[in-house]
């Protein structure tokens, strides 16, 4: 049974989500970074959704967002993964879906080594997988240009459906540029370094990219391994798999120790205990029971407002 979600207002959520089959086909190309960064703009616009962090791989992406309550975000990863998917496919010239399964959400405590935490593994992901030396050479859609020099998250949207609708008109001749709209993914910094100046909480950026960088380096040396090249991650085919990723359990939180995450799982199994009996009811014939605010009825359908019981009570 996946988890209950909700009731986390404005809390800030780790977001993972992987290809089918391990396919390479979020592999790096103008054309596919403009694509994912255009879709998430757009889908940013229609809800109110805060962007941290992203980092696209070939295989897999992660997320760093905060939502004004469930059905934002659900609606917002919705949106990503259904309208990045018709992208890949007219790109990659497919057909199907392309993530493996349900996107995964971890709820993020408030404070800033929990945070700072996560950005780093986020910042992490090219370098950690020997992909390329340092975070900078990361060719794939990712937020690191706005996070180290401030540069704004430009992207494309391309209405598919008035090309498609061109394309089936005699002497149809397209004009590159002709379907597609610039738009911009507004960035946020992390919450726990919100009352900081941008060069300050930027100088704190650029500690964690060059421990990464050095950490990595040193695994290299230790290891012998060697370093894949951003040509090589270029070259690679979108059919191709990665090496199969070992399942393991999600946790229920990334906190910063052990009394945090044991309060938390505390108020979740409050929550959880409360809607499974609500639901219970419901589906009994019960249509007007009270749900925990802030979650999802069993059939859908959103419960409006915010349940006191939440990340406050962390």
């Amino acid at each position: 049974m996946r988890p209950e979600r909700g009731p986390h207002p404005r809390a800030l959520f780790e977001i993972t989500t992987r290809t089918t089959d391990g396919q390479m086909l979020c592999r790096p190309s103008e054309e596919v970074n403009r694509q994912i960064i255009g879709v998430m703009a757009v889908a940013q616009a229609q809800n109110d959704i805060q962007v941290h962090g992203f980092a696209f791989l070939s295989n897999h992406y992660h997320l760093l967002i905060s939502a004004k309550d469930a059905a934002e975000k659900s609606q917002f990863i919705g949106f990503v993964n259904c309208n990045i998917t018709k992208k890949l496919n007219h790109i990659n010239k497919r057909k199907g879906s392309s993530w493996a399964r349900r996107f995964t959400e971890v709820p993020v405590t408030e404070d800033e080594f929990t945070q700072t935490w996560r950005l780093r593994y986020l910042l992490s992901q090219g370098v950690k997988e020997n992909l390329v030396p340092v975070v900078e050479d990361w060719p794939g859609a990712t937020s690191t240009p706005w996070l180290l020099h401030g540069k704004r998250m430009y992207g494309v949207w391309t209405d598919l459906s008035q090309r498609n609708r061109a394309e089936n008109r005699k002497g149809f001749v397209e004009i590159p540029g002709e379907f597609d709209t610039v738009v911009e993914l507004k960035m946020t910094v992390l919450p726990c370094w919100a009352h900081l100046p941008p060069n300050e909480w930027r100088q704190r950026v650029w500690a964690l990219v060059e421990s990464i960088n050095l950490e990595a380096a040193e695994a290299r040396r230790l290891s012998g391994a060697t370093v894949f090249g951003v040509a090589a991650v270029l070259a690679t085919s979108p059919f191709s798999r990665g090496k199969p990723m070992k399942r393991r359990r999600m946790p229920l939180v990334h906190a910063p120790n052990r009394e945090v995450r044991q309060r938390y799982v505390a108020v979740r199994r409050e929550l959880t205990a409360a809607y499974r009996e609500a639901s219970r009811r419901f589906r009994g014939g019960e249509w007007d029971v009270a749900f925990p605010a802030g979650m999802f009825r069993p059939a859908g359908g959103f419960v409006g407002g915010c349940d006191n019981r939440t990340l406050d009570s962390w």
